[in-house]
């Protein structure tokens, strides 16, 4: 059996869970490089420092609030909420997160960094980490234990969407 062929059974978002992209049918392999976007620059500093704090690799807490807000000022601001509840530059919900005011994004990016790194800690990969992030972390430990059960599409496009762009972030679970 070929390597494509092995490649082929692999579902696609378990492949990205390694940080790599499907590059047309032929199995062929590259890693992204994602840069922040400009609308990111203000936020940086903070960033990196907190990634730096809690051993993230590079750009991956700045790719998580990428995806959860693109940096859009009127996400960061409030003015448009998730249908769940969540707000600000890491769509925090606050009935969930009390201790953190949302809309304040550089104590957000600094929660969002101490929480993510703690529940790399609980779960013991990034991978996992950023599902439960997105999931849950009821939802996560459910699976964990009967992996029968679904992933939500929106999961596991979110922790393919943000692995395949940090190298290093990716683990195959």
């Amino acid at each position: 059996m070929g390597a494509s062929s092995a490649v082929n059974n692999v579902p696609r978002w378990i492949l990205l869970f390694a940080g790599f992209a499907i590059l047309g049918s032929l199995g062929v392999f590259a890693v992204r490089r994602w840069t922040p976007p400009n609308a990111a620059a203000p936020y940086m500093p903070t960033i990196r420092q907190t990634e730096l704090q809690h051993n993230m690799p590079e750009n991956l807490l700045a790719r998580l609030l990428y995806q959860e807000s693109r940096f859009r000022e009127d996400i960061i601001t409030g003015k448009v909420k998730s249908a769940a509840g969540a707000v600000g530059i890491a769509q925090i919900v606050p009935k969930w997160h009390p201790n953190v005011n949302p809309l304040d994004p550089i104590a957000s990016i600094r929660y969002a960094g101490q929480y993510l790194a703690d529940l790399k800690k609980k779960f013991g990969t990034w991978s996992l980490a950023l599902m439960a992030y997105n999931w849950g972390q009821g939802n996560l430990g459910k699976w964990l234990q009967n992996r029968a059960l679904p992933v939500p599409q929106e999961t596991q496009n979110y922790v393919a969407n943000i692995t395949a762009d940090i190298p290093g972030a990716g683990d195959v679970v």
